[in-house]
């Protein structure tokens, strides 16, 4: 009878948990997708980066996905037991939560064995991938300009136009402003050209050889402008490197966990808060997703989707306190899993009887 239970829950909850999963990553990836087809569009990232990017991206957000989808897997499965009135007659008939909660706890056990992988090795090695598409983008980030319409580069600071381009990938009619930034106004540097080329460094940054044009350097509203004429100039598009040393998403677990750095130190906690919320969140969905037996199945999922809000946003402000020092690393972010743990067990016990309620004596 318990294996019978077992395959049953298990089987239903793991079709359930596909479901779902399913759908959330595929609204991650539509979210990714439109994100980087706008960024293509505007000529910032390459048009055969799209797709790369988007399913990276869903990498990067499964620490999200992991935990809500076993947590509304459960609870559906719970409120339909519920609804059918299933549970009730497995609890008439002998069956403990111990048995219920076997397929559960089994199945969130291995969602958070690959979820734990996906969050503290492979994520990292993706955002990597995304450092290096980014250093690729700015390599070729004249190339991905639409010629006849502006584009910009390094957060706004580069406006660049070329009128057409020839076969041999080279422009004609260029425009570039080039701001620098300064106290007080802006200093400004335009230039124009009837051609210009690109030229690609070993650091990958980007400079403009341009051809026959026009500098003029100044800033706006006051007369000492410079006025050069040039054969051949060179602008700087893109800033040396495009992976910063301080991206800690990039970083793998292990040299997180080496460092003292609060970022560092939130950064790896984070990740292992994956599997561990997993876990706990799958001993919580059965007590919370309780519904009485003419109650719909979906009555108490606004509940758990709160709940999980409420949990991850305590996870995320432990890191911050952690990052500005006023969280010491030993008690970090572990003190929210302690405490949503101990939400989960007084709920089972309660499910379970507990506390029993002394009997009264009956007078004579």
């Amino acid at each position: 009878m318990p294996s019978v239970i077992f395959r049953h829950l298990f089987g239903e909850t793991a079709k359930t948990w596909l479901i779902i999963t399913a759908v959330l990553v595929f609204l991650t990836l539509g979210i990714g997708l439109s994100r980087f087809i706008g960024d293509a569009a505007a000529g910032e990232v390459p048009v055969n980066t799209v797709a790369t990017l988007a399913a990276l991206s869903v990498v990067s957000n499964l620490d999200i996905v992991m935990p809500i989808s076993v947590l509304l897997a459960i609870m559906l499965v719970v409120g339909r037991l519920c609804r059918d009135n299933e549970m009730a007659a497995l609890m008439a008939g002998g069956v403990g939560l111990g048995v219920i909660y076997r397929p559960f706890l089994t199945l969130a056990a291995m969602i958070a064995l690959f979820a734990g992988t996906m969050s503290i090795v492979v994520a990292p090695h993706a955002q990597r991938e995304m450092n290096r598409l980014g250093a690729q983008t700015a390599a070729n980030a004249v190339q991905s300009v639409t010629p006849g319409r502006f584009a910009s580069f390094d957060n706004g600071r580069v406006s660049f136009y070329a009128a057409s381009r020839d076969d041999q990938k080279q422009l004609h009619n260029v425009f570039v402003r080039v701001v620098q930034p300064q106290e007080g106004p802006d200093r400004q540097t335009i230039v124009t050209a009837k051609t210009a080329r690109q030229s690609i460094n070993k650091q990958h940054a980007v400079t403009l050889v341009l051809s026959d044009g026009w500098r003029y350097e100044g800033v706006p509203g006051q007369a000492d402008y410079r006025i050069i004429h040039f054969d051949k100039h060179g602008v700087r598009l893109s800033p040396p490197s495009a992976v910063k040393d301080d991206d800690y998403d990039a970083k793998s677990t292990l040299t997180l966990m080496r460092s003292d750095d609060g970022k560092a130190i939130s950064k790896w906690q984070t990740r292992i808060s994956v599997p561990l919320s997993i876990f706990i969140l799958a001993l919580i969905a059965l007590p919370i997703g309780r519904v009485p037996p003419r109650a719909g199945r979906y009555g108490r999922v606004i509940v758990g989707i709160l709940f999980f809000v409420v949990y991850l946003n305590f996870v995320r402000l432990s890191g911050q306190a952690i990052q500005s020092g006023l969280l010491p690393p030993v008690i970090g972010e572990w003190w929210v899993h302690i405490v949503v743990l101990a939400i989960a067990i007084v709920l089972i016990a309660r499910e379970n009887g507990w506390p029993r309620r002394p009997k009264r004596k009956v007078a004579a």
